[in-house]
């Protein structure tokens, strides 16, 4: 008897234990659903960790865009591998990326950006050159001083515009003025095209003007304009209206060279004989 009443006792408790569930099945099903919770924990922190793992997230791939003439992705893995991790990209900022991008000197703007799984997205602009500065240096329309790579820009022609270093912006809106008049006075038989302009600290200024005639320009046949620093654009623009006189007055056998403008009154020429 004391022993069937210490398996009842027993049946007793277990039967307390297992009141919140109704049977067996819904306690294993219970501890089913514990299970899947600890291993979807322990699969997240799984997966966080090997992200976070530079070595199993290298960005393998470059991809270069906007509007680039120079940026090479030679110059991106540079500025890249310049930040110190060797072989993987994955533990840098992309704005840091950035930082070191916009550290060419003609790069105008620049944005990164990282596409899963291994690829990193640069967008570059970059300034338009129009005129070369002082031989080294190059400007742009809006006088911002840059500079590339000479290999890169080999083949490069355009216009050269020297002067003081303080004074690209000043010296480029005059350019434009006085290359604004060359364009205003030309016609189909004659125009004049600045090949060369040079100004100083007194804001005098000198050209090198090139003959052109229906879209053609003559080689080797410049011609040095004076214009000194006071009234550079109407003196400019009596030379362009007086030019085709003169030229009727040269014999066939001469050229032009050298024209001085800074008489009140009057051009001084002169000129040289053809083929010297």
């Amino acid at each position: 008897m004391k022993q069937v009443r210490q398996a009842a006792h027993r049946e007793d408790r277990i039967r307390r234990r297992l009141l919140i569930f109704r049977n067996t099945e819904q306690l294993l099903g219970f501890l089913f659903f514990i299970m899947i919770i600890f291993i979807s924990i322990w699969v997240v922190q799984s997966f966080k960790n090997w992200m976070d793992d530079p070595e199993q997230m290298v960005l393998s791939q470059l991809t270069l865009s906007g509007e680039h003439t120079y940026t090479t992705e030679d110059d991106l893995r540079e500025a890249i591998l310049g930040l110190g991790l060797p072989n993987t990209y994955i533990g840098q900022d992309v704005n840091d990326i950035q930082q070191e991008v916009m550290r060419f000197p003609w790069v105008k703007q620049t944005s990164v950006r990282k596409q899963w799984p291994d690829r990193l997205i640069t967008y570059v602009e970059e300034y338009k050159p129009v005129l070369y500065w002082n031989d080294l240096f190059l400007l742009d329309k809006n006088g911002i001083v840059f500079s590339v790579p000479l290999d890169r820009i080999v083949e490069l022609q355009l216009p050269r515009l020297y002067g003081p270093e303080s004074k690209a912006k000043t010296a480029l809106e005059i350019y434009y003025k006085l290359e604004n008049l060359s364009k205003k006075l030309a016609n189909n038989q004659l125009a004049l095209h600045i090949k060369t302009a040079i100004t100083d600290e007194r804001n005098a200024w000198q050209l090198m003007v090139e003959q052109c005639a229906s879209g053609v320009c003559l080689e080797n046949q410049e011609i040095k304009l004076l214009l000194g620093s006071e009234n550079i654009e109407n003196r400019y623009q009596q030379f362009i209206k007086l030019f085709p006189e003169i030229q009727l007055r040269v014999p066939e056998n001469e050229r032009i060279t050298v024209a001085d403008l800074r008489y009140e009154n009057g051009i001084s020429v002169q000129r040289e004989k053809m083929g010297q």
